[in-house]
């Protein structure tokens, strides 16, 4: 008997029908990388920034309160987000988002089996990009990104010194 992926306890993360909390612009910093755009955001991550966004109240036994650096992967033509690297002092995570069904599959990052968490997303961009993309539904997008590998990887040395930058605490 097949278990239910989204059923199993082993499966790849926690899915939300809903996108997540969308990036402040004002504190984003954008380097192209061809097909992709790669956008860097020193980012915070509180109940009331949540209870904000999805204006409903969340669990009060849950305390939310994370900072560092996060990287936005979004379409150059069309600006859509389709991935995120959440490298969060406390809770590192990223997200496969699913613009098309309005949801979104969290996936901690172990940083204990890994490593620094930035090192760890950098090296998904460079080594698994297209294959991340597909699980997010962007074919063609993830096609753009494979056949352009060069300008993903140069982009890679500029937001790694971004991130590095991000990952303080924000006044």
């Amino acid at each position: 008997m097949a278990i239910d992926r989204e059923e199993s306890p082993y499966r790849r993360g926690n899915r939300y029908d809903r996108l997540p909390i969308p990036m402040v612009t004002e504190h984003c910093i954008p380097v192209d990388a061809g097909a992709v755009k790669l956008v860097v955001e020193s980012r915070k991550l509180t109940n009331e920034i949540i209870e904000g966004a999805f204006h409903d109240v969340v669990d009060a036994e849950i305390l939310f309160d994370d900072f560092g650096a996060t990287l936005h992967v979004c379409g150059t033509a069309d600006g859509v987000e389709h991935l995120r690297f959440d490298c969060f002092e406390n809770e590192p995570h990223y997200h496969y988002i699913e613009q098309a069904n309005g949801a979104n599959t969290v996936v901690r990052i172990d940083e204990l089996a890994v490593g620094d968490p930035i090192d760890f997303s950098l090296a998904c961009i460079g080594h698994h990009l297209p294959d991340m993309l597909r699980h997010c539904g962007v074919g063609a997008l993830a096609d753009e990104v494979a056949d352009q590998p060069d300008k993903v990887n140069t982009a890679v040395a500029e937001v790694r010194e971004l991130m590095r930058k991000a990952r303080l605490p924000m006044a």
